[in-house]
């Protein structure tokens, strides 16, 4: 019996699903589902419909199913600084917005106020970008710290979408080390 594996690929424009199989010792790829993605423009922000996104999700997987190639196990892959806060419900908190939105302009300056440029790289061996999660995270604290006040969970798209799926909230590595939390020596997230 065949053994398939799904990689779930979400980008800033489009979504597919791949599954992956071995044939004659090789690594045969057939794509079985494609949709759309973009950002929502709403009320001046770029947003993620995360609802959306996790039907296409599910969408995909009912593709394998209508194909009798059911996978063993999947992975799924996002934009990678992009999160979601969880409440004690697991509820999201706020909005859920993509890394091209702007409330991250300036951000960068806040952080170096309590750790400089310098010594952040140099704890996570990550470049700068306005982007990045931690200049993601000041913005929060800076124009809704009650979001940050009721968080018990941080989960980055891909994890939030495992935890969907799976009710396991994990934070898969190489996801998080983009993010500019993470300490490279240690592999868990960075306190200070």
């Amino acid at each position: 019996m065949e053994k398939y594996y799904l990689a779930v690929d979400i980008g800033a424009s489009s979504g597919r699903h791949i599954l992956g199989h071995m044939e004659n010792g090789k690594i045969e790829l057939e794509e079985i589902y494609r949709f759309e993605n973009g950002m929502d423009h709403k009320d001046g922000k770029l947003l993620w419909d995360v609802n959306r996104l996790f039907g296409e999700i599910v969408a995909g997987m009912k593709k394998c199913k209508e194909l009798g190639k059911i996978p063993v196990s999947m992975a799924i892959d996002t934009w990678a600084v992009d999160y979601v806060l969880l409440d004690e419900k697991d509820q999201i908190l706020g909005d859920t917005y993509g890394y091209r939105d702007h409330r991250t302009d300036g951000m960068d300056a806040e952080v170096a106020k309590i750790l400089p440029e310098t010594e952040l790289y140099g704890k996570t061996g990550i470049q700068k970008q306005i982007f990045n999660t931690v200049y993601q995270l000041m913005a929060v604290k800076q124009q809704t710290p009650e979001f940050l006040q009721q968080a018990k969970t941080l989960l980055m798209l891909p994890d939030y979408f495992g935890f969907r799926l799976t009710g396991n909230k994990l934070s898969e590595y190489t996801n998080g080390s983009t993010t500019q939390l993470v300490n490279p020596d240690t592999f868990q997230w960075d306190k200070e």
